[in-house]
């Protein structure tokens, strides 16, 4: 009887170290995700770097510019309407106008 509450109480435990490690996501090897509560980059180029158009973008080979890219600007974002963090996406049409 004694031997039958040991293994009991010890299954117990192994039971409860395992719900344990698993809500703490201990030898998970998944990438934990970013918290935006930390310093945040600024979402704009600023430099002269920044390309005045999609054109030059294109032209440079630089294009498609992702956030943190050189040569990125809020406004080459905004020209798709999107405002997700990729300017010029799409190549401008080289047809005359």
């Amino acid at each position: 009887m004694r031997n039958s509450r040991r293994l009991v109480f010890v299954a117990g435990l192994l039971l409860i170290a395992l719900v344990a490690i698993s809500v703490t996501g201990c030898g998970s090897s998944k990438k934990r995700r970013h918290s935006s509560s930390g310093p945040v980059a600024t979402a704009t180029t600023t430099s002269a770097a920044a390309f005045h158009t999609c054109e030059d973008a294109w032209a440079a080979g630089r294009a498609p510019l992702r956030r943190h890219d050189p040569g990125y600007s809020a406004p080459l974002d905004r020209l798709d309407g999107k405002e997700d963090g990729v300017a010029c996406l799409v190549r401008p049409s080289t047809a005359p106008r």
